[in-house]
């Protein structure tokens, strides 16, 4: 969508202490001064000098993940910044300083990858830039050597709280007042990565208090929230998403949170459980709210138990704001290029879709690139969301097992719902991202 203003882009201190590291210049010139001082020093002081030297850019780069790759006679570093990955070091191997025996060693794997295949999951936790970090560590055979896929959990990064994941006034009115139901089941839908966890987190924090029993059911617990009782799944124990359910539900709990509902027995019992007097968040793989009725169906769960325990679903994803130190003013499309965007959507969605675009007072922006940016033209990243809200027009839908696309006409129709799409629309209006990224992210809906 070039006409919407695309670019086209051609031994460890101890714990608590901090690391000494310094990350002026780029992580190229900081691992090139380490392999210069080879020799006068031991290579696995260099190896945790390294390590320290990549998660330091890593946080200063605002990165989610760090993949440490063997590419041939070369060590490959990327960090995946606001979704996309971006090459930080391509420089050739150096066998003298152990990086990936660093890395296994924090993460509590043996230092030498195993012979044959076995799945290595670890964490661990480092003071980097003043605050405490948690690390997951994966590792993954490849025909080059190991790799190495760091996602770096920094807290301050998470933006923990409901207003700040980019929802907008209307619809943070909506879910304030949903998620103080006393019992029922509300959805969060997204791609991996869409920030379906943030928004759960952010959520419980809202309503916690003393008075009620929050209790968690995830795989992994990413981070420890003060106040409220977070389990882990282990399929090795038998402690399964539907075994764990069972638990909890003899813990008195008043809210519940399930991390993803992935079979017909995790489904039942929590929809069954919102209409037994509990309040249930959880997760599901789905393209958009409406679909997930959908993957209900296809579970095994009758219509009668969704419709009448279902208090609403969102659809979210993360898009890229536009950086403020380079953006510029952006005209709005043309009347004949946005009928042709519209052209296979449902005529009711794309009128609305079209009226939000050339509606007069837009202050549309384009990316450019600086180094501020590291010249992507964008900086940081917020959210779009998709609110449907249980009417009984939908349930009886649901009772009648109507297609997703009814059901999201409906939706849109009765019960104001703003899709993904719309959503996106909005925020580029008002210059907080371009359409051009709305688009990016919103394509396979389109």
């Amino acid at each position: 969508m070039a006409f919407w203003g695309n670019k086209q882009e051609g031994e460890s201190p101890l714990p608590g202490q901090q690391a000494q590291v310094n990350v002026e210049g780029t992580l190229e010139e900081g691992y090139n001064d380490i392999v210069k001082s080879k020799g006068r020093a031991p290579g696995i002081d260099l190896a945790i000098k390294l390590s320290d030297m990549i998660l330091e850019h890593a946080v200063k780069e605002r990165a989610s993940d760090v993949h440490i790759e063997s590419q041939g006679a070369n060590l490959r570093v990327r960090f995946r910044v606001d979704g996309i990955l971006q090459d930080m070091l391509s420089s050739p191997k150096n066998s003298d300083i152990p990086l990936t025996q660093r890395i296994r060693v924090l993460a509590g794997f043996d230092p030498e990858p195993p012979t044959s295949f076995r799945n290595e999951e670890g964490r661990f936790q480092k003071m980097l830039a003043g605050r405490a970090i948690q690390v997951r560590v994966s590792s993954f055979p490849t025909v080059n050597g190991e790799k190495l896929v760091l996602r770096v959990l920094d807290r301050q990064q998470l933006g923990l709280d409901l207003e700040q994941v980019g929802l907008d006034q209307d619809a943070m009115t909506l879910i304030k007042k949903l998620i103080r139901n006393p019992y029922g089941i509300f959805f969060i839908t997204g791609s991996t990565g869409s920030g379906k966890t943030t928004s759960l987190y952010a959520i419980l924090k809202n309503i916690n208090t003393p008075m009620i029993n929050i209790i968690t059911l995830e795989d992994p617990v990413e981070y420890r929230l003060e106040g409220i009782n977070q389990a882990q799944i282990s399929a090795k124990t038998g402690f399964t998403w539907a075994e764990g359910l069972r638990t909890i539900l003899r813990q008195d709990p008043d809210v519940i949170m399930v991390g993803e509902i992935r079979d017909f027995d995790t489904a039942e019992i929590s929809l069954r459980s919102a209409l037994t007097g509990h309040l249930l968040f959880t997760t599901i793989h789905t393209i958009n709210s409406a679909s997930i009725i959908e993957r209900l169906f296809e579970m095994g769960v009758p219509p009668f138990l969704i419709g009448s325990s279902m208090l609403g679903a969102m659809s979210q994803r993360l898009v890229r704001k536009v950086c403020p130190k380079c953006a510029q003013p952006a005209a709005s499309p043309s009347e004949p290029v946005v009928n042709e965007f519209i052209k296979n959507m449902d005529p009711e969605e794309g009128k609305i879709v079209k009226e939000l675009i050339l509606k007069p007072g837009a202050a549309y922006k384009v990316e450019k690139g600086c180094p501020e940016c590291r010249n992507t033209g964008y900086m940081g990243r917020t959210g779009i969301f998709e609110l449907m809200l249980m009417n009984e027009e939908i349930r009886k839908h649901i009772l009648d097992r109507a297609p997703t696309d009814e059901i999201k006409r409906t939706a849109i129709r009765t019960g104001k719902m703003r899709t993904l799409l719309m959503d996106g629309i909005l925020k580029a209006r008002t210059g907080v991202t371009t359409l051009a990224e709305i688009i990016r992210v919103t394509a396979t809906m389109v």
